[in-house]
């Protein structure tokens, strides 16, 4: 029986230059995505072995596989080390566009010595096979032909970078790599770049990994990426699909085409639903073990997959995780929705995220009672000070709850039957009540509910928590600079000046330091005019900071902010709060001030 699989230990000569040295990129596999720091890291490490003159410097390696059967084809695919081949390929044509001469007067002095036709041969056998053909997508190969193997790298401009970060487009990727390597031959100069060509071809080694068939090579590739090589558990989780896909229709090479073609299609599909979205391919594969499992995951991602896909069909699982993905990006993360709005603002969003995601996945019939249910509860355990720890487990029973198809009712009891248990609205109502609210990481989320509670639908919009979003103190921080604020003792500015009972926000790219001010000239700010409303730096009012200026307009409290005037603004924060989070806060309202903690 013949070996799965030989180990041949190649020098770069020979991994370019053997008469089966014909690589193709299968559609499997990412597209090339190397950028500055990994073209230059390849290179240091080169010219570093080159200059201490190590004898053999070993480059890692690769793994092919033969093709099928059926593919009467002299290539063989590349399962892994695909991105350093391709950046070879791109150095090889750069030198051969920069230093058509190299080390002519030496070839026949030295049988080893690498000139122009040793650079040909690596790049195309016979100069006509291609070394190396990329189909990760039909316009990819053209790409290469168009701009690298059978173009002119030396009149290659320098890309933006927006457009070397392009995926989508890797012959930015291209022509960044060969310019990089343009800049650093050039550097070197012609005497000095045949010297290390010469090292490489000869020196350099890398082990290729021949395996007698496309299922072994995923095997062995999942294998030793499993033992700490740089692969995301995605990269691994595809490849364990495939697997199992060429193992489900070994027998059928037309079929295992076909639906080799269709798990391709929906898996690039998925991956672009969610480019431009907030979630990475692995954290869509995380939310959707979540949704499996319910449960807290034991052993990592990879293993949890590859046992729950079992002897799943790869399609249809593909094709569920892609219908998971869409729903994400058009149901969760570009929902125009108050309460969805205000997850974003949580610290624990894989949990909401992966409890919502159920709940439209498996069309949960009472969403929107659901998502307010979980709103409270996350912002109050939030609220109250509790970790992850105290909520990560009633989530994950969120998740089997909604799979079980649990009403709605049901999951409240359960919810509140937490809350009571753990004394959260009670804690949660006492920081409501603290003197140093304002130094709060979720005073400002709050905030923002009531303003998406108080803005009429047709109207709101999603408020991002950045440096353009200013939490107001009306009270100035720094009032006493003011005979204005000659009205407020000390005591009352300790007891007020960062209570809810005197917060606001402001929105605005200039720093709101402007708004240490007396009251009437805040009122101005608060418009959004005069002479703190410029081209670049206009200020945002929002309704709970028009609220006082209303105030102000009516003369209420004269016209001033008074303790009166923080008073009932407390009163009024908590009946927001309340009505929003569903808790009495009428003892709250009675105290009338802040308490102390």
């Amino acid at each position: 029986m013949d070996d799965p699989f030989k180990p041949l230990s190649l020098s770069i000569k020979e991994l370019f230059g053997n008469s089966d040295s014909l690589y193709k990129i299968p559609q499997y596999q990412r597209p090339y995505k190397w950028e500055n720091e990994q073209v230059d890291k390849l290179w240091d490490d080169i010219h570093e072995a080159y200059e201490n003159g190590d004898e053999n410097y070993f480059l890692g390696s690769i793994i092919t596989a033969k093709p099928r059967d059926d593919e009467k084809s002299a290539y063989v695919d590349v399962v892994d080390g695909q991105q350093r081949l391709t950046t070879l390929m791109i150095l090889f044509c750069v030198v051969r566009d920069m230093y058509p001469d190299i080390n002519a007067q030496n070839s026949d002095e030295n049988p080893f010595t690498v000139d122009i036709n040793t650079i040909k041969a690596s790049i195309a056998l016979f100069g006509k096979s291609l070394r190396l053909k990329l189909f990760t997508h039909s316009q990819h190969q053209s790409d290469f032909e168009k701009l690298i193997l059978k173009g002119s790298t030396t009149s290659l401009k320098r890309p933006y970078k927006y457009q070397v970060r392009t995926d989508e487009e890797p012959k930015f990727k291209f022509i960044n790599t060969a310019c990089i390597f343009r800049e650093k031959l050039s550097a070197l100069g012609e005497e000095i770049s045949a010297l290390l060509i010469d090292y490489l071809f000869n020196q350099v080694k890398i082990i290729r990994i021949e395996c007698r068939n496309r299922e072994f090579a995923i095997k062995l590739f999942q294998v030793l990426n499993d033992r700490g090589m740089d692969l995301t558990a995605a990269d691994l989780i595809k490849s364990f699909l495939l697997e199992n896909l060429y193992k489900k229709y070994k027998d059928d090479a037309d079929t295992s085409k076909l639906k080799e073609g269709q798990f391709i299609s929906d898996w690039r599909e998925m991956e672009q639903s969610i480019k431009a979205c907030d979630i990475s391919l692995n954290d869509l594969f995380i939310i959707y073990e979540y949704y499996l499992l319910g449960q807290n995951p034991k052993k990592s991602l990879y293993d949890e997959l590859q046992y729950a896909f079992g002897n799943k069909d790869p399609n249809e699982v593909i094709s569920d995780i892609k219908q998971f993905a869409l729903l994400y990006v058009e149901d969760i993360y570009e929902a125009k929705d108050k309460v969805l709005f205000s997850f974003w603002y949580i610290r624990w969003n894989m949990y909401w995220k992966s409890i919502c995601l159920t709940a439209l996945h498996e069309d949960y019939s009472d969403f929107e009672r659901l998502t307010k249910a979980l709103r409270r509860f996350y912002y109050l355990y939030w609220m109250a000070g509790k970790t992850l720890s105290q909520i990560k487990q009633t989530s994950f029973n969120l998740i089997k709850w909604i799979k079980s198809g649990r009403a709605i009712s049901e999951i409240e009891a359960e919810l509140n039957s937490k809350l009571d248990t753990d004394g959260i609205i009670e804690l949660a109502k006492r920081n409501l009540s603290s003197e140093q609210l304002a130094t709060e990481a979720w005073i400002k989320p709050l905030l923002l509910l009531i303003e998406y509670n108080l803005t009429d639908n047709s109207k709101f919009s999603f408020v991002y928590l950045d440096t353009d979003l200013h939490l107001e103190h009306v009270l100035p921080v720094k009032y006493y600079k003011y005979s204005e604020w000659s009205h407020i003792s000390k005591e009352i500015s300790a007891a007020w000046l960062n209570s809810a009972g005197n917060l606001t926000l402001l929105g605005g790219a200039k720093n709101i330091e402007a708004s240490n001010n007396p009251f009437n000239v805040k009122m101005e700010i608060y418009k959004g005019k005069g002479k703190y409303d410029t081209k670049n730096d206009k200020i945002t009012a929002f309704q709970i900071t028009q609220k006082i200026l209303e105030d102000y307009k009516s003369k209420k409290y004269d016209a001033m902010w008074t303790h009166e005037a923080m008073i009932d603004r407390l009163k009024w924060f908590f009946e927001e709060v309340g009505e929003i989070l569903e808790i009495d806060v009428s003892d709250l309202i009675d105290k009338h001030q802040p308490e102390v903690i």
